[in-house]
């Protein structure tokens, strides 16, 4: 069987300023495919290779394919859906399949705008594409297209989307077949080298409300450091890569095995350089291991900053303050590493004003570099069901971050993107004397680098699309180019989505039938990641006051045994780091939370504990006792241990040593508030008497030896009796009728 892999011929003036990428879709999938025994396979890059739709129709016709895969993103929709309607005219009994993030969730679109395409692969594409595959070669793919997980396709016109296909469940098992891509098409323009577009981890534990990524992927998995590098060795000795870029959305998520990976590069002397993007609070947490990655190769990061103001970090919930992002920029340029921060433009509150401010904060912060992006509401993100009444350019060819598609409520669009470009021309105009001074001699070389592919597709026009922007005289006119049957009105909006409610987004990958008589919204299947053995004690930092966790942090650093393995500033996230980062031992969870409060996450993350990825995490709350209300809603988390939030840190030590080992922990001056509430409750008898010696003895500071030896009885039965103490409060009226007076 004849399969021909195609990448339309797209382009935007975004990315690829910076050289020609791989698409890396192409050896992962081909990969698998070749796996499984399919070895006739072709790869046509029309966007490299700038091939028009009559070319291409030539090559195509060349060689006469029995199957034809092209991806999709957004703004590749069109080109994706017109390159295989090319495939049908030249080769009409040719079977048509498309992947990619657009049509996973848009696929009833996709179908119902271009029915010439046979499948849509929806979400992780090599085990499925594989599936599909076999039973068209065996010639039974229309019988057996319904037991087919995670497809979509048309039947007697009606549009049918299977069940979602599990996750890959091991990404040590991927077979990507870098041999499909002509390597010298593909180099990196800032050291003129060949590059590649690996990937390391895929799917993201957080869930930002602009992006979807988390939803494709479903699930957050990475492979193993060993594995990956072995990818990258070859990758350096078989294909003369010179510079990477990591294909994942947080790759620094799980430090332990980020730290590894760059510890396996070292080893291994390649001498291969490589960027990532990454979360601004990672950088802060590794402050230490910056050096080791830079002499991994690390030269380039990505900061994903996002807004001018604070106000728009919280639409699309961040977490992270204007004073965050400056430190760690500060952080990488003190490590010989290249700091890009990103701005997302063009938000309802959008003004002149804010647009200066991005600028203003670009030279504050002395990044390296910087971006101006364009905010695009994918039709399947979270951020999209707020503001989509408001979206009136439905044209998804511009969808591509160089394009103002919201209209900010007191600036055209015109405004917004000459107020951009402006900031690009000052911004790089000060770097071209900058850059020069950089006193790192490869930092330097990169750089400037950098700078001329930004002047190569400044000249060229394909910078940001410059091609639209037309000078006459003194005036400059702005045409969009926007397909005019595309713009709808606020009143035609709502109007569609009435007419047609099954043309919207499918982001949770219902479905519309069941496979195998089952119904169509299945569980989730939860997928447990195997994590490294590891002498230390794994520590989720939950705190929201940067001064409170940088403390706690740096102390808990110093200490032998004890790794902090990931932070956040607020419950949602750490509910997410609780439940999908594997490896973390014991989580620090501040009582006090600015969108929820510690309590709450506790309870929420102990409804779904056993199938997390943290089945085993212990959990040590941190607390005040000037608030009567704060401790017992505290006692009623039902969490292993309480520390005091202003405890030393010998005490907070112990505690995360006790908990990790399976104890209890409780402070003394948390002990001797409780032991003052019970004493003063009017109600029934809460704790026996040996209960509350040991809570007066734990009140008094005295140790557990101390205390078996001055009660007569075991260590184990100290244990037991303080485990008791706090399942007894937990469901006394002590603790339960303010928490109910607390819910009404």
């Amino acid at each position: 069987m004849r399969i021909l892999m195609i990448q339309p011929n797209y382009h935007s003036g975004g990315a690829e300023i910076a050289g020609n990428w791989p698409p890396s879709w192409v050896p992962y999938v081909g990969g698998a495919l070749k796996q499984a025994g399919f070895d006739n396979i072709r790869f046509v890059d029309a966007m490299t290779n700038y091939i028009p739709d009559d070319v291409l129709a030539d090559i195509i016709a060349k060689n006469q394919p029995d199957v034809v895969l092209a991806t999709a993103i957004t703004p590749m929709i069109y080109q994706s859906e017109r390159t295989l309607q090319i495939v049908k005219e030249v080769c009409p009994n040719a079977k048509t399949i498309m992947g990619g993030v657009h049509p996973t969730y848009m696929y009833n679109e996709v179908l119902n705008e271009a029915p010439w395409v046979d499948y849509i692969i929806r979400g992780e594409g090599e085990e499925i594409t594989v599936n599909l595959l076999s039973a068209i070669a065996n010639g039974t793919d229309v019988k057996d297209r319904h037991n087919i997980l995670g497809i979509a396709f048309c039947e007697n016109g009606q549009v049918v989307a299977t069940p979602a296909h599990p996750p890959i469940k091991n990404l040590d098992t991927l077979t990507p077949d870098w041999t499909l891509l002509d390597w010298n098409k593909y180099i990196y323009t800032p050291l003129n080298v060949r590059v590649a577009v690996p990937n390391f981890a895929r799917g993201c534990p957080f869930r930002c409300r602009f992006c979807s990524q988390w939803k494709f992927w479903r699930k957050y998995r990475s492979r193993t450091p060993k594995n990956f590098v072995d990818e990258i060795e070859y990758l350096v000795k078989e294909h003369n890569v010179g510079f990477f870029i990591l294909a994942d959305e947080e790759p620094t998520i799980t430090k332990p095995r980020f730290v590894a990976l760059c510890k396996e590069l070292i080893e291994r002397k390649l001498n291969v350089h490589w960027g990532i993007n990454t979360r601004v609070t990672d950088i802060l947490r590794d402050e230490k291991e910056l050096p080791l990655y830079r002499q991994a190769g690390l030269v380039h990061v990505s900061l994903g900053t996002e807004a001018a103001a604070q106000l728009n970090l919280n639409v699309f919930r961040k977490e992270t303050t204007i004073e965050d992002n400056k430190r760690a920029v500060r952080l990488l340029r003190e490590n010989g590493i290249v700091a890009e921060v990103q701005y997302i433009m063009g938000l309802e509150n959008e003004t002149l004003e804010t647009i200066e401010e991005t600028y203003r904060m670009a030279r504050d912060w002395k990044a390296d570099m910087t971006n101006w992006n364009m905010f695009t509401p994918w039709p399947f993100s979270e951020l999209f069901e707020d503001v989509g009444d408001k979206v009136e350019v439905r044209d998804y060819s511009h969808y591509n971050f160089v394009t103002p598609i919201m209209k900010p409520d007191n600036i055209t669009r015109e405004q917004l993107l000459k107020g951009v470009l402006h900031n690009y021309a000052r911004f790089y105009l000060w770097k071209t004397l900058e850059y020069w001074f950089e006193k790192d001699p490869f930092k330097r070389r990169y750089l400037l680098g950098c700078l001329w592919a930004f002047l190569q597709t400044t000249l060229n026009k394909r910078f940001y699309n410059l091609k639209r922007v037309k000078q006459k005289g003194l005036h400059t006119e702005i045409d969009f180019g926007f397909d005019e049957s595309k713009i709808l009105t606020r009143e035609q909006i709502a109007q569609r989505k009435q007419a047609h409610p099954e043309l919207g987004a499918d982001v949770n990958f219902v479905g519309t039938i069941s496979a195998c008589g089952a119904p169509a919204d299945l569980p989730e299947i939860h997928l447990h990641q195997q994590s490294e053995t590891h002498s230390e004690i794994h520590v989720f930092l939950i705190e929201d006051e940067e001064q409170k966790r940088v403390g706690l942090r740096q102390a808990l650093r110093s200490q032998t045994g004890i790794e902090i393995y990931s932070e956040a500033t607020n419950a949602d996230t750490g509910l997410v780091l609780l439940t999908s980062v594997a490896g973390g031992d014991v989580a620090l969870v501040d009582v006090s939370l600015p969108d929820k409060s510690g309590v709450e996450l506790i309870k929420a993350f102990q409804q779904v504990q056993e199938t997390s990825e943290n089945s085993s995490l212990k959990l040590c709350m941190l607390i005040e006792t000037d608030n009567d209300h704060e401790v017992l809603a505290a006692i009623a988390a039902g969490a292993q241990s309480y520390c005091l939030k202003t405890a030393p840190i010998e005490q907070l030590v112990e505690a995360i040593r006790l908990t990790h080992a399976g104890q209890f922990y409780l402070h003394p001056l948390i002990a001797s508030k409780i032991l003052l509430l019970v004493k003063n409750y009017q109600g029934e008898t809460i704790l026996t008497q040996t209960e509350l010696e040991v809570l007066r003895l734990i009140a008094e500071g005295t140790s557990s030896d101390e205390m078996a030896q001055q009660l007569g009885i075991t260590l184990n039965m100290i244990k037991t009796h303080l485990a008791n103490i706090l399942n007894r409060l937990y469901i006394s009226d002590l603790i339960q009728k303010p928490l109910k007076a607390l819910a009404v």
